[in-house]
């Protein structure tokens, strides 16, 4: 989360309440705007004593997830993950620790980089040992909205995409939704693991090697740990998505995770394709539909590899991007 602008002369009420409330002096406090997410609009805070933090307003229309956030940062700092800390939340805002270190999402990846996404991986297993009691998103008391993996796994919202300069996305996603239905008996039946819900690597902060912070805690959810391995996998270069893998695994991936994996790819690639669609986004919708394709393709010959045939590139700022 870069800082995006000058610092902000006139800074909301909103935001100088809700240092005030956590506790801090809000009196030449510094504000600076950080890149706005889905759900929020943060800002980097300097107080005058000197305490680095960030302070969050939930956008106009979108849920308030922040509750939630606290949860999960709790359960992960019980744990020895190092999430920002939640200090206090409100449904219209919360103050939480601001990450050492910068975001993980160098262009391209650097070879420390490349160790850090591998600290990454081990500190994914981690997380992953944490188990939840159902799957899907959680709310501010780890409760989530699915009893079992099948219900989560089908649970997609059925949005109307048009066809783009030749490409037939409606049929694309309905042959996509045809394989997740047939493929969701092969899932794993098993107890949900603690997910981030949205790991890529603007939001893991590292010191060039280590992994010194995890933010943007509003979308944690219970399920499969592949369904994380694979998030990663469409969003980051694939060095990154080897250097996770290598982190994550004691060894190769085991065989049976390969099936699950690609359908949790096939999963994801579809729900980021209707956002894309939704934001009008084209070329990050091109980039979801090749990734569709080329997995549905290497399912049809039986041809399955743990990081995809089409990744973003190395060099492109869409590795920033949802």
């Amino acid at each position: 989360m870069a800082a995006t602008d000058a610092v902000v002369s006139r800074p909301h009420p909103l935001l100088v309440n809700a240092l005030a409330a956590a506790g801090f002096d809000a009196a030449g406090a510094r504000f600076t705007p950080l890149k706005a997410g889905t759900d929020s609009l943060p800002f980097a805070v300097t107080t005058h004593a000197g305490d680095n933090l960030v302070v969050k307003v939930r956008r106009a229309g979108s849920r308030s997830r922040y509750p939630t956030a606290a949860w999960a940062s709790a359960r992960m700092r019980e744990a020895g993950i190092p999430a920002a800390e939640i200090l206090w939340h409100s449904r219209e805002a919360c103050v939480e620790t601001r990450c050492p270190g910068r975001p993980l999402e160098a262009e391209p990846p650097t070879p420390q980089d490349l160790d850090a996404a591998a600290r990454a991986g081990e500190m994914l297993r981690r997380l992953h040992s944490i188990q939840v009691g159902s799957f899907g998103q959680l709310d501010g008391h780890g409760i989530g909205q699915h009893a079992t993996i099948q219900g989560w796994f089908l649970s997609l919202a059925a949005r109307s995409v048009p066809s783009l300069d030749g490409l037939d996305l409606p049929g694309l996603l309905n042959r996509t939704r045809f394989i997740l239905d047939v493929g969701s008996p092969r899932l794993a039946e098993g107890r949900p693991r603690l997910l981030h819900g949205d790991w890529v690597g603007r939001h893991l902060f590292t010191n060039g090697r280590q992994i010194t912070g995890i933010v943007d805690l509003e979308s944690v959810r219970g399920g499969d740990p592949l369904a994380e391995l694979a998030g990663w996998s469409l969003r980051e270069p694939a060095p990154m998505t080897a250097a996770l893998l290598d982190g994550y695994f004691d060894g190769p991936l085991p065989a049976d995770h390969l099936l699950p994996l690609v359908l949790f790819r096939l999963r994801i690639a579809y729900s980021l394709l209707q956002f894309h669609a939704s934001c009008d986004d084209q070329d990050m919708v091109r980039l979801r539909a090749a990734q569709l394709q080329a997995d549905l393709d290497d399912l049809d010959h039986g041809h399955l590899s743990a990081i995809p045939r089409i990744t973003p590139d190395a060099d492109s700022s869409a590795r920033r991007r949802p």
